[in-house]
């Protein structure tokens, strides 16, 4: 049987350090997440559950190439505080985790991570300090959200409600119901747009994330310029999420 172990923690230090010697191991990805409310009707575990699906599967994809740190599972949260169960740090702790775990796999060998991101709450926090770790680093590091790599016209004629990624909406509840449907809890939907959620729709948009970070991934270790900015993808258009103006 095919060897198609990528999470690190999967390794032991033997295999781990045979395949940086063989030249095996080019780049790393860095799953983070988050664990909060998702409506009444979805697994707090949802962002860190998929981020680290797609992560997964991207490194399937380019194996031996990549391998997948253990995910960071709780992000930035404060503003869903009010319904209990969700998890949050402050920004500057999550950031600096986050640096930690890319300076480990710096100090390992390893000269391209991508930080993969599953929460909308991450992105500012990140992007305000990307190219200050970049440089500390020194090495080719980029931070995307999965879903930055969706094909605009592909988004708009799948998701009904024209929203994506949304917050426990349809893309959120569709992704969810191909991946675990029993984390599903449909008698309990409120949100009008949840309930256009299907498992077709959750296949077709994970399987384009999935090859959309391969790609980001094979082009980071070609030496590639990568254009994918933090985007989300609302009535028509793609909008950035830092600045909020149309891209």
């Amino acid at each position: 049987m095919t060897d198609k172990r990528v999470f690190v923690g999967d390794l032991t230090r033997t295999e781990f350090r045979q395949r940086m010697e063989s030249g095996e191991i080019e780049a790393a990805i860095v799953p983070v997440g988050a664990t909060e409310q998702h409506n009444e009707h979805l697994a707090m575990i949802h962002d860190a559950f998929h981020v680290t699906h797609v992560a997964e599967q991207a490194a399937i994809r380019l194996h031996p190439r990549v391998v997948v740190a253990s995910p960071v599972s709780i992000g930035v949260s404060e503003q869903w505080m009010a319904h209990i169960g969700t998890l949050t740090v402050r920004p500057e702790i999550f950031c600096e985790y986050v640096y930690d775990v890319c300076d480990s796999l710096r100090r390992a060998g390893i000269g391209n991570i991508l930080i993969l991101n599953g929460h909308g709450g991450n992105v500012k926090p990140i992007m305000r300090r990307i190219d200050e770790y970049r440089e500390r680093l020194g090495l080719n590091l980029r931070f995307q959200s999965y879903w930055d790599v969706c094909d605009p016209a592909l988004v708009f004629s799948t998701m009904e409600a024209n929203r994506l990624p949304g917050h426990a909406c349809e893309f959120e509840t569709s992704t969810m119901m191909a991946l675990a449907p029993e984390r599903v809890h449909a008698a309990l939907m409120v949100n009008e747009a949840a309930k256009l959620a299907t498992k077709e729709k959750g296949e077709m948009l994970i399987g384009h994330a999935v090859a959309g970070v391969a790609d980001v991934l094979d082009k980071m270790i070609a030496g590639e310029t990568v254009d994918k900015p933090p985007v989300t993808f609302a009535e028509g258009q793609r909008i950035h999420m830092v600045t909020g103006d149309p891209v």
